[in-house]
């Protein structure tokens, strides 16, 4: 717990300095980029000694046969007591041929996991230092490091949506993604997200989200039953996390926090449209963000959004929030909601990680 606090707060401190104080030096960044690199490997193994499902994927790779092994004997990918998708059998098949290491394998995956998102900001024109800190609190603790076969899938997503205005190449890529979790095919909604919509539009859906949350209205149990697509939607698996049992807390801390951060994008969406700064890049985390606080609403009565779909988009919101108060927003208080902000990822830091205690 402590150590994931400090590798936070290490973080925080290169965001800060990186925007608050000039600075020429590319040797130093460098340094600094690599000297990262360790410590959230540091922090990986760490956190996979106590994540309950390394057991099972170790198990998983020491059952998978080498690719060589499977080319020549036409068998070695097949699990008899677990149902895992193709590609990501596949995948420790291909590692195996080079290297028989678990520890290894879980090494070149976070290799995989840091270097798309950072291709993704980017590519985005987000800035690594702002977005780093709000990865690392809100999925890197947990999603990243311990749900591997969804975590692969998240970067077939983000590499989805640097080819979103192709939609065959998206909708390929997603495919792709859908032979490491099947969940990723929850992304194909996103097809939309680099559009721009007329904010009207925006906050009439927000308007009828909190209506439905407000009185409870469970309209997609409703939808789903109606259409009695239930036995479709669990070979997607979609009906298996809805079935997750998790109380909700009504009206609860995560509900006024959605409605706070809806307010403070769209408080940032209009100060941006009125500086003429409002380009396809930030639209598209500005839709996303928007999204996935609308849809937490709407499925107020599962933890679908709030266990596992949501963590496909969950970073958004708070990317997008990052990217303005340490990059556009310019007042003497400044440093105040910096600090406020960074609060907050610590907070969010702490109940994410609380399987270390």
């Amino acid at each position: 717990m402590l150590f994931s606090i400090i590798v936070l707060l290490y973080f925080i401190v290169i965001q800060f300095f990186a925007n608050n104080v000039k600075h020429n030096s590319k040797d130093l960044s460098y340094v600094t980029l690599f000297f990262s690199f360790i410590l959230l490997n540091i922090l990986r193994i760490y956190c996979q000694s106590f994540f309950e499902d390394i057991p099972n994927y170790r198990s998983i790779f020491e059952t998978v046969q080498s690719i060589s092994f499977v080319i020549q004997n036409g068998y070695g990918l097949e699990l008899y007591d677990a149902d895992v998708e193709i590609g990501y059998r596949l995948l420790n098949s291909i590692f195996k041929f080079f290297l028989n290491d678990f520890a290894s394998f879980l090494f070149f995956v976070s290799i995989i996991e840091l270097s798309v998102f950072y291709f993704f900001c980017k590519q985005y024109k987000i800035n690594v230092v702002n977005a780093f800190p709000v990865y690392i609190a809100l999925t890197y603790i947990t999603f990243e490091i311990g749900m591997l076969r969804q975590a692969l899938a998240f970067c077939f997503f983000l590499l989805a949506l640097i080819y979103i205005n192709k939609k065959i190449v998206y909708c390929f890529i997603i495919l792709l993604g859908f032979t490491f979790h099947k969940s990723i095919l929850f992304c194909l909604i996103f097809l939309w997200s680099d559009k721009f919509i007329k904010k009207e539009i925006i906050y009439g859906i927000f308007c009828v989200s909190l209506a439905l949350y407000i009185l409870k209205i469970d309209i997609i149990s409703y939808f789903m039953s109606y259409l009695n697509i239930e036995d479709e939607v669990e070979a997607g698996r979609v009906v298996f996390y809805m079935n997750v049992e998790r109380e909700n807390n009504f009206l609860g801390i995560g509900f006024w926090e959605r409605i706070i951060s809806f307010f403070f994008m769209n408080l940032i969406y209009v100060n941006l449209l009125k500086k003429n700064k409002v380009n396809k890049e930030n639209n598209l985390i500005y839709n996303l963000g928007v999204f996935v606080i609308l849809l937490q609403m709407i499925f107020f009565s599962s933890p679908t959004i709030t266990s596992r779909l949501r963590y496909y988009i969950v970073i958004f919101p708070f990317i997008y929030i990052s990217e303005y108060i340490f990059s556009e927003y310019k007042s003497n208080v400044k440093w105040g909601y910096q600090f406020l902000f960074c609060m907050y990822l610590f907070l969010y830091l702490y109940f994410q990680s609380t399987y270390l205690q």
